[in-house]
């Protein structure tokens, strides 16, 4: 069996009984298979001892230690009394480590941080070499992982910053949200502190310092090193801002050889051969201080495994130039440009516009009223209605003497009806160049059809080698044993923006292909006269 289907099995064993806690179990095994430790902070009763001891099931012969920390906790609870035959007989210093946290696979202190200096220091010791001293001996630890939980961060000023920074993963750990995941837990009978995993899938200590050997052969690639500087980067950036080293983020040079470590761990347990950009989003449980700074580091991996995300070298500028040239050509051999006559009305006082024929021949005495406001005009409609005309005058006094009339468009556009006979508006004729569109002859349709045909082939072959790529060298993405799927997306951004680059290519040939097509034909059109006021 590969690895990767032996952990996939391994961590459904683990979590049966167990409700939302697949991602804790899953970072959980991967520590302790990286040979680190992780710290799971969550209030009272989200199960974080109950991942501990689900652990202790996934090795063969795993025993387990864990022990409830208090400040008048001391080093014989933690790593056994001191033997008493030992001392009195031989004149040594020794403890009798058997049950204790020196014999256990899986470790597990609760409220760690109210442990005294002498139980730190010696802890130290044990998570930096995997050794502990008892008496004038050096005795290699089998601790697989030691997890350690509170429901708070150490206290600033209480020289625990040296433990704390040897919880290489550090994991938030909630209460149930789904409703019947809650249901489930609250009224069925669980056996999750019984050992239901298969003997075949557990870990043998043979197989894990096999793995541990083979960890180190993991390539490493050269986007995988630069997404590492530039969360390096981020975080530079995101320190300037703070003068306060508590909000800083820092991260030693020895914990990021040890994060590495866990991505290549990552890409083993997957089956790869070499650290991919899924594996990238773990670094974000390694980086964070406080909690609230975990949302921050995470987008800060987002955007640095973005910039580095799969993409296929394809040469999409060929098409474009290649449409720009087509939509350019179709234009020209669709269009022509022909003299356009148009009348433009004469604007009198800046607001008028002149009834022209208005004063000769209409047998009313006052003639004068022959002005007509531009905005009195434009909202004539083709029904009579009550409009004022002015005089015709120089002196302004005048002008302003206003007399109704009952007065409505004209069908031309450019006069006004008044009891029945038009009156044209005082204008001038133009003429202006405007395009007109025409039917190219029926062999430069067939041409351009060949030259459709040929971009849409092309693309439909570009989209083809990104699918292939994607559902052959990619698969793997979103079935990484350690990191939320929907995570896949991010690493894919740039392939994705390369195809919907290929995508507005084929929309693109599309619309010119519409439009020739479709153009209208207008290189018969007679010429007509018309009000524009300067547009067409």
């Amino acid at each position: 069996m590969e690895v990767k289907g032996q952990i996939t099995k391994l961590l459904d064993d683990l979590n049966k009984g167990v409700y939302e806690k697949q991602e804790a179990l899953a970072l959980t095994l991967l520590t302790a298979v990286a040979g680190e430790s992780i710290f799971l902070l969550g209030a009272p009763g989200v199960a974080k001892s109950l991942i501990a001891r689900r652990l202790k099931f996934g090795f063969k012969d795993g025993t387990s230690f864990e022990y409830l920390m208090n400040r008048f906790s001391t080093p014989d609870e933690i790593f056994g009394p001191v033997s008493i035959s030992q001392l009195k007989d031989h004149d040594k210093y020794e403890r009798i480590i058997k049950n204790y946290l020196p014999s256990a696979t899986i470790v597990f202190l609760d409220e760690i941080w109210k442990a005294g200096p002498s139980i730190q220091n010696a802890l130290l010791t044990v998570l930096n070499e995997k050794v502990y001293r008892n008496g004038d001996q050096e005795i290699k630890v089998p601790m697989k992982a030691l997890i350690s939980a509170s429901n708070e961060l150490p206290m600033k000023g209480e020289g625990l910053e040296a433990l704390w920074d040897r919880f290489l993963v550090r994991y938030v750990v909630d209460s149930i949200t789904d409703k019947d995941s809650f249901n489930e837990m609250i009224s069925k009978s669980l056996n999750s502190y019984e050992d239901n995993v298969s003997t075949a899938l557990k870990l043998t200590d043979d197989q894990y310092n096999k793995i541990s050997a083979e960890i180190e052969k993991v390539e490493i690639p050269e986007n995988v090193f630069n997404v590492i500087h530039i969360i390096r980067n981020y975080i530079n950036q995101h320190n300037k801002k703070f003068e306060e080293q508590e909000n800083q983020i820092y991260i030693s040079d020895r914990r990021w050889r040890k994060i590495v470590r866990l991505l290549r761990t990552s890409s083993f347990l997957n089956d790869r051969k070499a650290v991919d950009l899924m594996d990238c989003f773990l670094i974000a449980h390694c980086i964070w201080n406080m909690p609230t700074q975990f949302a921050t580091v995470l987008q800060f991996t987002k955007d640095a495994v973005q910039k580095h995300g799969y993409s296929l070298t394809l040469n999409l500028s060929d098409i474009k130039e290649e449409l720009e040239e087509f939509n350019e050509e179709v234009k020209s051999e669709t269009s022509f440009v022909k003299p356009v006559s148009y009348y433009d009305l004469v604007t009198v006082h800046n607001k008028f516009y002149r009834v022209a024929s208005f004063n000769n021949n209409n047998g009313y005495s006052n003639h004068e009223y022959n002005l007509i406001q531009k905005a009195d005009f434009d909202k004539l409609t083709t029904e009579y209605q009550r409009i004022d005309l002015h005089r015709d005058r120089e002196d302004e006094y005048y002008r302003n003497q206003t007399n109704q009339y009952q007065l409505k468009k004209g069908s031309n556009g450019i006069s006004v009806v008044f009891d029945g006979r038009a009156y044209k508006l005082e204008s001038v004729e133009k003429e202006r160049k405007q395009t007109l569109s025409k039917k190219p002859h029926k062999a430069v349709y067939k041409e351009w059809d060949k030259r459709v045909k040929v971009v849409l082939t092309t693309t439909s072959n570009l989209k083809s080698q990104i699918d292939h790529y994607r559902n052959n060298d990619l698969k793997h993405l979103a079935v990484n044993l350690f990191v939320n799927p929907s995570l896949a997306e991010i690493v894919e951004n740039n392939l994705n923006k390369t195809q919907k680059e290929i995508e507005k290519l084929e929309v693109e040939v599309t619309r010119i292909q519409h439009y020739y097509e479709n153009v209208k034909d207008q290189s018969e059109q007679k010429e007509m006269k018309q009000l524009t006021n300067g547009k067409q």
